[in-house]
């Protein structure tokens, strides 16, 4: 397999950009059952951090990921949330069916965050199924 995940800024890489983008290619490389997402998914996901006023792109090239500093216009689903909430997202529990588990501790939480306006999700509707993917690529969880 090429190298799963690139930087577009290089070396300039915001420290948030490579922890998102090693957290995915630690996921897929030591995680065979997360290989069919990263190879489905085509998509340009955004995510900003709101406590600390990062962001950055996530373009998904169906097996390969290029990561870049800030929002990129075109984005299919964008993630607004502070830093504590997009961390807890990478441990929501993957379910029957393969989709996130929000009816545990963890999921609750996070459902909870979206339904006081804590986690925003632009685009969630209409890329339900781009959202799910991402989800696992994230989850570290068992």
């Amino acid at each position: 397999m090429t190298k799963p995940v690139d930087y577009a800024d290089g070396d300039a890489a915001s420290p948030f950009a490579q922890m998102l983008g090693g957290l995915i290619e630690a996921n897929v490389v030591s995680r065979p059952e997360k290989l069919k997402d990263f190879h489905n998914l085509k998509a340009r996901v955004g995510i900003l951090v709101t406590d600390i006023d990062e962001a950055v792109t996530l373009d998904f090239e169906g097996g390969h990921l290029l990561v870049r500093n800030g929002l990129a216009d075109g984005r299919d689903v964008t993630i607004r949330a502070d830093a504590d909430t997009v961390m807890q997202l990478s441990n929501v529990r993957i379910g029957f069916g393969g989709m996130p588990n929000y009816l545990d501790s963890t999921g609750r939480e996070v459902a909870g965050k979206m339904l006081r306006g804590r986690l925003k999700i632009e685009g969630l509707v209409a890329n339900l199924t781009t959202l799910n993917r991402v989800t696992r690529l994230f989850s570290v969880a068992e």
